[in-house]
């Protein structure tokens, strides 16, 4: 039991994205850069909810890598 929960976080920690080349993800209550356009990560998204039982997964997500940046505002 102990390796599968193990197995899982490293699936976590390799599964999640925590940034793109534009920048930073961000949570749900995090400030945004104003200058750069968010999306909802699915890959994350995808995470979380496939690890739900674990609770640590889905707090992660929205707490720390919900929106990721995809590209620059145009103005």
């Amino acid at each position: 039991m102990k390796t599968a929960i193990l197995l899982c976080l490293l699936a976590l920690l390799v599964g999640c994205e925590s940034s793109t080349k534009y920048g930073e993800c961000v949570g749900l209550s995090d400030k945004k850069n104003p200058a750069l356009e968010y999306k909802v990560s699915a890959q994350n998204l995808i995470v979380g909810i496939v690890f739900i039982e674990l609770i640590a997964p889905p707090v992660i997500v929205l707490t720390d890598e919900t929106f990721c940046p995809i590209g620059k505002v145009v103005p």
